[in-house]
């Protein structure tokens, strides 16, 4: 297989990245979920750093170009933008544009603008007592997201933030006037709070509401984009439900498979099921033919694995938390489809381990380090964003028909080997033997 090592980029850097752009069919345009959607009819180009600069908050895509008059145009190129919450009537509410540069940010401008900000309260110069009253009481995380801005419109990716997290945490939209409350120095600036007194004993409890939090810093977590940013705010909620004793739930981003819209909570309340298992009877619909990208845990499916259920319990929280995502969740038994997996240079010895896939761009990445839910997390959210680094391939080799129950597994793996070597050894050796003896009587018959 031939491997091409990509420079590695800073989010929304140049190409060679994961495409965030989504393959569209005429049926996946008839069941779009209510993100807002900026759709190209033919060949139209700057989609790509179109959906880089819109992660989490637009959904970017390429649709059949016999489909433009339908969406408003006249004739493909062309390009359209489906407003938030236009899925149910696409085709009517789709308002046209030019298939050139200007048109594409006019449709961007329109499709964030669109974004509802009925889940931020936007705070005054008077105490902010009710909105923390209810931040720190009625919230999963029990804590407030508070973004400081010298802005007149909350923006959209905040927006795009308090839908995804709706009912994790409270989200409200701070003036430059309250920065001095918070011992904030400058605009914007991001801050994730709640009550250090929470859950203490009942001395502690009797003194009162002590606000403690994390702020968002670029220098740690990255500049301010839509991805970073809810990072940030997802390791908060997940330490935030631990230290209470809940299951945390996760963000929504848009610009993937939205299966749906982004009223309700994202990725806490939907049952998206377990993570199906890859075969070759599968693997196309669940991967390749998807669209997005396939991110396929890699374990040992082998009855003496002891870890298995707790790493397909992982691999569950990703899926429950990327619901709606660019990232689609499966596992693949890499002990019996060793084939797909040597493919990749990879081995028993790897595992359990991840690789991501994006099929349409023959691009791959594998993950390093802890099989957990925040480190394979970040490396999937990484490469989405193009952080991560990603390799070529000629295609995504397909999955081969296996009866893997009864595929043999380590020790009996091995013994197979022996027995088959000890096989091939005996037909050299008896090979050898006859020529050895053709030979003597070659010579013999000289003599």
């Amino acid at each position: 297989m031939r491997r091409q090592r990509e420079d590695q980029r800073g989010g929304g850097g140049g190409g060679g990245a994961a495409s965030l752009v989504r393959d569209l069919s005429e049926s996946d345009l008839s069941s779009l979920g209510a993100e807002p959607h900026v759709l190209a009819f033919g060949d139209v180009d700057g989609l790509e750093a179109l959906a880089e600069a819109t992660y989490g908050q637009v959904v970017v895509g390429r649709a059949p170009a016999a489909l433009a008059a339908k969406y408003g145009g006249k004739e493909a190129p062309a390009v359209a933008m489906l407003p938030f919450g236009a899925a149910e009537k696409a085709a009517k509410k789709a308002v046209p544009f030019a298939a050139d540069a200007a048109g594409l940010d006019a449709a961007k401008k329109g499709a964030l603008a669109s974004l509802p900000d009925s889940l931020v309260d936007k705070l005054g110069q008077g105490s902010p007592d009710m909105f923390f009253s209810a931040a720190l009481t009625q919230t999963a995380a029990k804590a407030a997201c508070l973004l400081f801005s010298d802005k007149a419109e909350v923006p959209p990716i905040f927006r795009s933030l308090s839908m995804a997290f709706e009912g994790q945490m409270q989200f409200g939209f701070a003036p430059p006037a309250m920065m001095a409350q918070f011992n904030i120095d400058r605009a914007p600036a991001l801050l994730v709070l709640w009550n250090e007194n929470e859950g203490k004993d009942e001395q502690d409890a009797q003194a009162g509401m002590k606000l403690t939090g994390a702020r968002f810093m670029p220098q740690v977590h990255g500049k301010f984009s839509y991805g970073n940013i809810a990072a940030f705010v997802a390791s908060v909620v997940e330490q935030r439900l631990q230290m209470l004793g809940a299951h945390a739930g996760g963000a929504k981003p848009a610009g993937g498979e939205g299966e749906g819209g982004r009223g309700k909570a994202a990725g806490a309340s939907k049952d998206v099921g377990p993570p199906p298992e890859l075969s070759a009877a599968n693997f196309e619909a669940e991967c390749t033919q998807r669209g997005g990208l396939c991110a396929v845990a890699l374990l040992d499916g082998g009855p003496d694995n002891g870890n298995k259920e707790a790493q397909l319990a992982v691999l569950a929280k990703l899926r429950r938390r990327g619901a709606g995502g660019p990232l689609s969740y499966s596992w693949l038994d890499a002990t019996c489809h060793t084939d797909f997996v040597a493919a990749f240079g990879l081995g028993e010895t790897d595992l359990p381990t991840m690789l991501v896939l994006s099929p349409g761009k023959a691009r791959w990445a594998r993950s390093v380090g802890a099989f957990d839910a925040e480190t394979l997390g970040a490396f999937g959210n990484g490469v989405a964003a193009g952080r991560r680094a990603t390799e070529s391939i000629d295609a995504v080799p397909a999955l081969q028909e296996v009866d893997c129950a009864s595929v043999a597994r380590g020790a009996d793996a091995v013994a197979e080997d022996d027995a088959l070597g000890d096989e091939i050894m005996a037909e050299i050796l008896e090979e050898e033997r006859r020529e050895r003896e053709a030979r003597e009587a070659e010579a013999a018959a000289a003599a």
